[in-house]
């Protein structure tokens, strides 16, 4: 009884082994395909939170991030060592010779924000977050002025306009989480599809009802989203995203099916600003039932993400 208990234990570990193992050679095949971003002499650069601490860290959030400060102590002490260990992973190139260091620590908080309630949220495949200290032109597109992109592994955002979404958290326009949004779909539907098993099936059921409020929207049925919004559908979803964060009351009157989506992709709440994530307030027999379900998953069919 015992030797079949130890085999079918060793046998799970291996296979969570080998899971890890295929989704981290994946993450340095793109990393590796990427350009890495130019350092100039005048940039400022922090590596993970290189000389900020961790009271400073708080004090930051208290004043600056209306999310943080909403939540209750225990959820506070969790955002705090999530958002530590999101920026020892990343690489923060500040394109001015002034900087502050709030900067970092503000752009980790947005994702942090965005992966509350998931339990993968370090971004791993980006590396680098590069701060602008306002509006810029596109790399490639020199009359293109942007407030924030993605490419390669790298997150950029404009600092003017990221202090201006955080500045109304109630205006529908965020680009620190427009920006994050970007990053963490391809994290999930690009790099770790067939891992991200949930997400990536959770995602699509929201593109499902998507797709219906993006053709409401350019019919001229409703207003919610900007036209910028309805451009494409990734654009969409990003816009969604700042509207589940910022307007929840009026995304879930108007489009409640995207609501109820967005709320099981995520796992949060935001009308639950003390307590928004979904599991923490899930009733214990439930947790007890999804755990070994959790564990039944993994010795019968191998890794299974929750």
């Amino acid at each position: 009884m015992w030797d079949l208990a130890f085999f079918i234990t060793v046998l799970a570990l291996f296979q969570v082994m080998s899971y890890y193992g295929q989704k981290t050679k994946r993450h340095r095949a793109y990393s590796n395909a990427c350009i890495p971003p130019t350092v100039e002499e005048t940039d400022i650069v922090f590596k993970g939170s290189d000389g900020i601490t961790e009271e400073q860290i708080r004090k930051i959030l208290v004043k600056r991030f209306p999310y943080y400060r909403s939540l209750q102590e225990n959820l506070q002490q969790t955002f705090l060592k999530r958002l530590r260990s999101f920026m020892s992973e990343k690489t923060f190139i500040i394109k001015d010779d002034e900087g502050f260091k709030e900067m970092p620590v503000l752009v980790s908080a947005a994702a942090i924000q965005l992966t509350f309630g998931l339990s993968q949220y370090r971004l791993p495949f980006y590396k680098y977050i590069r701060i602008h200290p306002e509006e810029y032109f596109a790399e490639h597109a020199f009359f293109t002025v942007l407030a924030g992109n993605v490419q390669g592994n790298i997150i950029t955002v404009a600092w003017n306009q990221f202090l201006k979404g955080y500045s109304d958290f109630a205006d529908g326009s965020n680009v620190g989480l427009h920006e994050m949004s970007h990053a963490l779909y391809i994290q999930k539907m690009v790099i770790e599809e067939g891992y991200a098993k949930d997400f990536c099936r959770n995602y699509n059921q929201l593109l499902d009802y998507s797709k219906l409020a993006y053709k409401t929207e350019i019919d001229g049925q409703k207003n919610l989203y900007s036209e910028y919004a309805d451009s494409n559908l990734q654009e969409f979803w990003a816009e969604s995203v700042e509207l589940f964060f910022e307007k929840p009351a009026q995304l879930k009157q108007q489009y409640p099916e995207v609501f109820k989506a967005m709320k099981l992709l995520l796992n949060q709440d935001p009308e639950q600003t003390v307590n928004p994530v979904s599991e923490v307030n899930m009733p214990w027999q439930e947790k007890l039932k999804k755990l070994s379900g959790f564990v039944w998953m993994k010795l019968l069919n191998g890794p299974y993400q929750i």
